[in-house]
């Protein structure tokens, strides 16, 4: 059928098609090439090596800590992390009930700071990712206990059906809820009300000078509450402080 795009045959594939006897393949014409891969060493093959090759952007559906059947969250925050390095787009949406786990919340944060968009949904139905709106992974379904193998990690390659998980992601994507503004993390719960007042101040350009005025304070009591704030957000400037703050912390709450 011209413009509805070819499926190339390869090893393992979960979907086979290819032109009949006496047709040829349109030239121009999109190829779509489905993989299954059983195995979670392979998982982890195919993911680094999708992360390697990518360009542009990354977006990620993620049901839990890590990629299902794959690699744990310390090698997930790594690949993410190294992609952001190089100036690709990375997102990425976990369910909201991770929050209330604090190793996993805690996870979310570090990837929230290694540059990653991260944003949180109820309901988040499979795992899936997509790579350059070219290339999506995602499991052919859900292990039943912890004893049981990983579902296998299903690989399409070619525009013409991963625009549509592109398309499916992005309406989860519009949906969830930016990290920064679900309930208060770590920095943003140990905030005082004076922390408050001059991170607020800080924001809108006033000077040390002019926030202790403005607070009936002196210059250096403004100078230690920053100080005590860069130590407890492990930052070494000001603009990194921040910068990690305002990843996690509304305005509209200061």
């Amino acid at each position: 059928m011209p413009g509805a795009g070819w499926f190339c045959k390869v090893p393992g594939a979960v979907f086979e098609a290819e032109a009949g006897a006496g047709q040829r393949v349109p030239e121009g014409t999109a190829r779509v090439v489905v993989e299954e891969y059983p195995l979670p060493q392979q998982h982890e093959q195919v993911l680094r090596e999708l992360t390697d090759a990518v360009r542009e952007s990354a977006d990620a559906l993620r049901q839990g800590g890590g990629w299902t059947g794959g690699a744990g969250l310390e090698a997930v925050l790594a690949l993410d992390a190294a992609m952001a390095r190089r100036g690709v787009r990375v997102r990425a949406v976990y369910p909201r009930a991770l929050l209330a786990v604090p190793r996993h919340a805690a996870h979310l944060r570090q990837v929230s700071d290694a540059g990653v968009s991260v944003r949180v949904l109820d309901h988040v139905p499979h795992d899936l990712l997509v790579f350059d709106g070219e290339t999506a992974c995602l499991t052919s379904g859900q292990a039943c206990g912890a004893d049981e193998p990983a579902p296998p990690l299903v690989r399409v390659r070619g525009p013409l059906l991963a625009a549509s998980f592109a398309a499916i992601y992005e309406s989860y994507w519009q949906r969830a809820t930016p990290l920064s503004r679900t309930s208060a993390g770590p920095h943003h719960a140990q905030l005082s009300a004076r922390e408050r007042e001059v991170i607020r101040l800080m924001t809108n350009g006033y000077s040390d000078d002019r926030i202790a005025r403005k607070l009936g304070i002196t210059t250096p009591d403004v100078q230690s509450v920053m100080t005590a704030l860069m130590e407890r957000l492990d930052a070494g400037s000001r603009f990194e402080a921040g910068y990690k703050l305002a990843r996690e912390v509304d305005p509209r709450d200061l």
